[in-house]
């Protein structure tokens, strides 16, 4: 009896590998194919200048410390016989320590937010440490800072 299970034992693994012999493959040729992401997949996040209301929520609202506040320029109005100034501050990400929780993407009070994920990007690998750091107008997607923010 033990001698005829003996002789048996290896027609259950042979059986699991036929069984996936025949199927399709599933690993996909990364860089020549490129998978759909889902629609909340977390990227990196996407910066709309227009809409930042510059409170800084974004910033308090993150748990790693990842994202500071950084003064772009001092905006002065005259109200009557009064000057007010507001400061105008944007934010920086340390994609180094994000964690991609999205607090901060929640915290955003602007409306439509100012502060969005992109779910565009798929490849988040930098070659240094320094370029992990994106300042405001790398989020927003430009090149160099705008013109009105280099003082």
């Amino acid at each position: 009896m033990i001698e005829r299970m003996k002789r048996l034992s290896h027609i259950l693994p042979m059986y699991v590998t036929f069984k996936h012999l025949f199927k399709p493959p599933i690993t996909i040729q990364y860089p020549e194919v490129v998978e759909e992401l889902p629609p909340r997949y977390r990227a990196r996040h996407r910066f709309v200048i227009e809409n930042c209301m510059s409170c800084g929520a974004c910033a308090r609202a993150c748990p790693n410390q990842t994202i500071r506040m950084k003064l772009v320029r001092v905006d002065e109005k005259k109200v009557k016989d009064r000057v007010i100034k507001k400061k105008i501050q944007h934010p920086e990400i340390y994609y180094g320590r994000c964690m991609f929780c999205g607090l901060c993407v929640e915290a955003c009070p602007a409306k439509p937010k100012a502060l969005v994920w992109s779910n565009k990007e798929m490849e988040l690998a930098e070659y240094t440490r320094e370029e992990l750091f994106y300042p405001y107008w790398r989020l927003a997607g430009l090149s160099e800072p705008p013109e009105e923010d280099k003082q």
